[in-house]
Formats: C-alpha cells, sequence, structure tokens
C-alpha cells in the first residue's frame, strides 16, 4: 500500500547542511502497524513528515497505492492528506478559539464524519469537555481531542509523532489503547517513539541512526 523508495532528504542552513534521511526504502501493508525508532536526529520525524506529504524530499518517491504522492499537484497533495492520512504530533495544532466539538469538526467534510463526534467524545471519556477551549484542557486531555480529529474521517493510515512524549503514564495507556483500537479496525499505523514501552504495540520496527536504516 505505501512504498518508502529511496528518500533522501537534506536541510540546508548557513552554508552548511544535514543529511536527515539518507536512501532510505522499506514498504508498509494495510494493516501494519510499525514503530520508527533511533536516537534524537536520527531522521524519524522527518521521516514521518515526508509520508504524510508536509516535508518534499530531495529524491526518492513515497507510493501510496502505486501512485507518487510527490508528483501530484497542491489539490492532489491536500487530497492525499485529507482523505488518506490522519496525524497525531506532540504539539496537537488545536484552534485556540474553536471549542474541542469545533477543533474536531474542522476536519469532517462529510456529514457522516459529523455524527460520529459525540460517539468518539464519549469512547475517549472526554464527553464533558465538548464545549471548553484547548486553554482550558490538561495535555492528556488535548492529546486525545487531537487523536479524534486525526481518525475521525477513518483514513487509511495513522502518522504518530511521539504521539505520549509530554504524557504521564496513565494518559499514555489511554493514547496507546485508543491507537490499537485503530489498527484492529484495519488501519495502518506508522509511530515514532523513544519510549520502547511505547513502541512494543508494534508488530514490526524500523531503526533509523544518522538518517540511514539499519
Amino acid at each position: 500500500m505505501l512504498n518508502i523508495n529511496h528518500i533522501t532528504k537534506t536541510y540546508r542552513k548557513g552554508g552548511k547542511s544535514f543529511t536527515a534521511l539518507d536512501d532510505v526504502t522499506f514498504k508498509a501493508e494495510k494493516g501494519d502497524y510499525i514503530a520508527i525508532v533511533g536516537p534524537s536526529g536520527s531522521g524519524k520525524s522527518t521521516l514521518l513528515h515526508t509520508i504524510g506529504g508536509l516535508i518534499h524530499p530531495e529524491s526518492g518517491q513515497i507510493l501510496y497505492k502505486d501512485r507518487d504522492i510527490y508528483s501530484l499537484n497542491s489539490h492532489g497533495a491536500d487530497l492525499y492528506r485529507r482523505e488518506n492520512v490522519g496525524f497525531v504530533f506532540q504539539q496537537f495544532h488545536l484552534v485556540p478559539y474553536l471549542s474541542v466539538y469545533e477543533n474536531i469538526k474542522l476536519v469532517c467534510i462529510q456529514p457522516a464524519c459529523t455524527q460520529h463526534i459525540e460517539s468518539y467524545l464519549e469512547k475517549c471519556s472526554i464527553t464533558p469537555l465538548r464545549n471548553k477551549y484547548p486553554a482550558e484542557l490538561s495535555v492528556g486531555e488535548k492529546q486525545r481531542i487531537a487523536f479524534i480529529r486525526a481518525i475521525i474521517t477513518k483514513p487509511d493510515i495513522l502518522l504518530a509523532d511521539e504521539p505520549t512524549g509530554n504524557l504521564d503514564p496513565l494518559n499514555s495507556s489511554i493514547i496507546m489503547s485508543l491507537i490499537a483500537d485503530f489498527h484492529k479496525e484495519g488501519g495502518t499505523v506508522l509511530l515514532v517513539s523513544h519510549d520502547q514501552g511505547t513502541a512494543k504495540y508494534a508488530g514490526r520496527y524500523i531503526t533509523l541512526q544518522g538518517g540511514k536504516l539499519v
């Protein structure tokens, strides 16, 4: 379903260059649960952003269902992200002036999507928060809302970049349980983590070091 072929990404600043990804190649089949592990600065987050169509590599291909996402025009790239990919990041990216319900509804294009919001709020034990704003929420609550927003459109792929990095053990367990449920329902998960306890949920590991697959 997802082929990452010879991806290279180099950052340049002030006359210096840093290769974040160096000829990375692997495949993810539908229903895979892959943990991307490695030391800080090894290229894990860059790889996830590249797969999500957010960072353009210098060379290589990201093939989703045999089509290179970087050969698409801007509209096609937007559709790829909107319809096929869910993102869960440490920063949450919640809109501060929208309520919890409105933050989730923001990604819903089809009416059927909106109809599922209440059931997800209940599943994540945050129904009483539906009319609150991000500034009124705990870190764990924000992460659960970000997770709902990532999967409410039922994407094929969930990209999770250190989803428990800012959470206490209880909230970490809640988020990992929700990701496991997404996977059990047939979703494909690519998860970046420094935490071996989090990575243990995966069925397969990819290790990066210095931008290379090892």
